[in-house]
């Protein structure tokens, strides 16, 4: 065999495969933990050659031996697998993050969005990168303005006050998760206009305040009451897992040809039979949306669809794809297109519901939120690169919302204020962040978790006003940028 074709034989034929980065996580019913289930979704595959574990604090996982590095492996190894998020279920390691401040370009309203975001999010440590004037040679990567340092240091005073809570404490896990597929890795899924629904969609979901996991292969759905599914390859062992998920009481929505195909690019018989569709074709349109602010904004139509949300019907446009799809078995036609071709449709599954969403609604939500104007990368807050969407398609804002589990840990009376819960032994801190262009006054914030109200700050030295109601902790405060309620004991 010549060379070219005995490196291929090695991917799609390996006789052994490295994991790195897998950790051993929570258990789950199977007795498995998160990296157990990504083993055992292997062995499912088919394959049945050596596994190597890599994880230098493991000493085994699944039965397995567990090897500090590659190079301590001490047989040929045909295929390593890059481990995604291989943090994940080790809350010992800390997240490095990058948040620039490079002025001009970056501004300090949206630097400080940014930092407070990170640390909202897990980030234990922060890098500003470049944190210094032009010096020789120009580059983007150095800080010129004065009111960028001054942003910056009152910043990390902010943080001198919850500093514990963030290198000692945990985000609380969300209970609505969106799959991102090893398999959709593969076949290059989030290739535009894909990736622009995706972050869409994630956006979309901050913004009915519903905290959000990425869940991967092998990752216990038990904890999840929803699953959003937008790859198109989602391989055989997640589909079963998904299906059991979905029978046990989860609701599962699915996006625009999420989940037709496996990971050998077939036909995907377990979730179109737990969706109850089947796609005859993927219709792109004419105009490709690579990015938010630049192509969607001059996007045209390429349907609409009489969504129905509560009792009342709206014709509502649809951008990027959409997926002509013929329904099957169980499911019931919700929505249509304006040509009768099915738009949403529903199937029941054991106690969960299947959701099937045959367009992109993140791109629907968006697309009134950002003007037809050129982008740029201004240094100002008004210029296009930083400008603040605040104004979203009221069908699809009313779908999402519809969507989420009935009660979240932090509930703020202005949506577009995201909240994220971090739970340490010293008490619990919510980051604040507020995602439009003015400040608000008067913000109220319901903490429906468990909070320690005996003493409750603002890092930033502000004031805020507690009370209880029905048994819930209810602050008011005047939110500008971001901020961060604390929760000492």
């Amino acid at each position: 065999m010549s060379q070219p074709f005995a490196l291929l034989d090695d991917l799609f034929h390996p006789r052994s495969v490295a994991i790195a980065g897998i950790s051993s996580g929570t258990q789950s019913r199977s007795g498995f933990g998160s990296g157990g289930n990504f083993l055992e979704s292997i062995r499912e595959m088919g394959f049945d050659g050596p596994l190597y574990p890599v994880n230098p604090k493991a000493q085994e996982i699944a039965g397995l031996p567990c090897y500090p590095s590659l190079r301590d492996i001490p047989e040929r190894v045909d295929m390593v697998d890059m481990f995604r998020a291989g943090v994940k279920h080790r809350p010992e390691a800390k997240i490095h993050y990058y948040v620039m401040p490079h002025a001009p370009n970056n501004t300090p309203r949206q630097w400080r969005r940014l930092f407070y975001a990170t640390l909202g999010h897990g980030a234990k440590v922060i890098n500003l990168f470049e944190f210094r004037p032009v010096q020789a040679a120009y580059t983007e990567n150095h800080v010129n303005a004065p009111a960028m340092y001054q942003e910056v240091r009152r910043g990390l005073h902010d943080l001198g006050t919850f500093e514990d809570f963030i290198q000692d404490g945990h985000v609380l896990p969300a209970q609505t998760g969106i799959w991102c597929s090893e398999a959709g890795d593969v076949w290059h899924d989030r290739n535009a206009p894909f990736d622009v629904a995706l972050r869409g969609l994630y956006l979309a979901l901050r913004q009915q305040q519903t905290p959000v996991d990425f869940v991967l292969d092998g990752d216990d759905l038990t904890s999840l009451k929803v699953l959003y599914l937008t790859d198109a390859h989602v391989s055989r062992a997640g589909s079963k897992r998904i299906a059991a998920w979905v029978e046990a009481g989860g609701r599962l929505i699915a996006t625009a040809g999420a989940g037709m195909f496996d990971e050998a690019n077939q036909p995907n018989e377990a979730l179109r039979k737990l969706l109850g569709v089947s796609q005859k074709e993927l219709q792109h349109a004419p105009e490709l949306i690579k990015f938010e602010k630049q192509e969607l904004p001059f996007a045209e139509p390429l349907a609409y669809v009489n969504w129905k949300v509560g009792a009342e019907v709206t014709k509502t446009p649809v951008f990027g794809v959409r997926s002509l799809a013929a329904t099957s078995g169980p499911a019931q036609v919700l929505s249509v297109f304006a040509d009768g071709v099915p738009a949403i449709t529903e199937a029941k599954a054991g106690k969960g519901t299947a959701t099937y969403v045959a367009f992109l609604p993140s791109l629907t939500y968006l697309k009134p939120a950002y003007p037809k104007r050129p982008l740029d990368r201004g240094a100002t807050d008004e210029s296009m690169t930083h400008l603040m969407p605040t104004t979203f398609d009221p069908v699809a804002q009313a779908f999402f919302a519809a969507q989420a589990p009935a009660e979240r840990p932090v509930a703020c009376d202005n949506r577009l204020v995201e909240a994220t819960v971090l739970q340490s032994k010293h008490g619990t801190v919510i980051p604040l962040i507020n995602w439009t262009p003015e400040g608000i006054r008067g913000l109220k914030v319901t903490v429906h978790v468990p909070v320690s109200a005996g003493k409750v700050t603002l890092a930033s030295g502000g004031a805020v006003k507690t009370t209880m109601a029905n048994g819930r902790v209810e602050c008011v405060l005047d939110l500008d940028v971001a901020d961060a309620l604390i929760f000492r004991k």
